[in-house]
């Protein structure tokens, strides 16, 4: 196991304790390249990172909102620093000297307020963990941000959808699907459907078909150049491959890693138009839209453009003209 593998798996364990916490990284070699190597590893979990301290000095702008907490356990001995926001917890990693001047990598955790839960009524900024990894608690979440209380109750045949796919769906997305039906989050976001309700041929302008859309993917990744857009990962059905479950106004797209037998347990690879930006967020699709539309620290995040957070749904209609009818099949 190489350095940085084995400094991720630290990282892990540590974010697994709730508490705040430090962990030494051990490392052989140069201790600046092996900081720039953990940084670059982490981008596509948590996107860019903030720099909290270089050379030996603070951002002396830091504050609660920025990262301050991750600085704080080590007084005047930081020597380089790099942070996240990571949900309700901020991350970090850098270098510090030790009482005898000797420096080492370090890895550190702090809490930090959740601009996603202070969205939510008390009683869902307080639920159970198990609700949480349901999805069900950030379903509700979006509910409450966009206005709609009430669920459109969008009939969708998952047993035909899932067949065609060849792999279950995570079930916040089936929820979330038949909550909200065909539509826009904040003029932004497009969720793609697997179809129409059964029995409805009905055309749903400007919605992408989550089937349709996936096996077109497929065929253009034969070539290479655009397969190697979405590298290191392969598109489904290549074992563990992306699959695209939305896309937004500027085209960026949103994926589904379906890496192991559970699919509520796949995490969520973004990737920018430009391909600037690649992250990767395990959680529920659910909570990365919730945090896309209310958590400003999120990689893709709206918050701050928006006065308030919507959704607004498409009707079904009929084409003035036939090449215009975008049928979900």
């Amino acid at each position: 196991m190489d350095d940085t593998t084995d400094h991720l798996h630290r990282i892990d364990a540590l974010r697994a304790d709730p508490a705040p916490g430090i962990a030494r990284l051990p490392a052989t070699g140069d201790l600046d390249a092996a900081h720039r190597s953990l940084v670059e590893a982490l981008r596509p979990r948590w996107g860019v990172s903030r720099n909290l301290a270089t050379g030996g000095f603070v951002d002396p702008t830091l504050d609660d909102d920025c990262g301050l907490a991750l600085t704080v356990p080590f007084g005047g001995r930081l020597v380089e620093l790099c942070g996240w926001a990571v949900r309700g917890r901020w991350i970090g990693c850098g270098i510090v000297r030790d009482d005898d001047g000797s420096p080492y990598l370090v890895a550190v955790t702090a809490r930090q307020a959740d601009p996603a839960t202070a969205c939510l009524p008390a009683a869902e900024a307080e639920a159970k963990d198990e609700d949480e990894a349901s999805g069900a608690r950030w379903l509700r979440g979006l509910a409450v941000v966009t206005g709609r209380p009430r669920s459109r109750e969008w009939p969708v045949d998952w047993p035909s959808a899932e067949a065609r796919l060849g792999t279950a769906l995570p079930a916040d997305y089936r929820d979330l699907a038949e909550y909200f039906g065909p539509g826009t989050f904040a003029g932004f976001l497009n969720v793609f459907l697997p179809g129409p309700p059964p029995g409805s041929d009905a055309p749903f302008p400007n919605v992408p078909c989550l089937v349709r859309n996936a096996g077109r993917l497929a065929e253009l990744t034969a070539d290479l150049d655009i397969a190697d857009v979405y590298y290191p990962h392969g598109l489904h059905p290549a074992p563990g491959g992306l699959l695209q479950w939305a896309s937004s106004e500027q085209a960026d797209q949103f994926y589904w890693l379906t890496e192991g037998a559970d699919p509520n347990r796949w995490p969520v690879i973004a990737h920018s138009e430009d391909g600037d930006l690649q992250a990767r967020f395990d959680g529920s699709t659910t909570e990365f839209i919730h945090r896309l539309l209310t958590d400003h620290r999120h990689p893709f995040s709206i918050s701050e453009l928006l006065d308030h957070s919507d959704f607004e749904p498409y009707e079904a209609c009929e084409p003035d003209d036939p090449s215009e009818d975008r049928r979900l099949p």
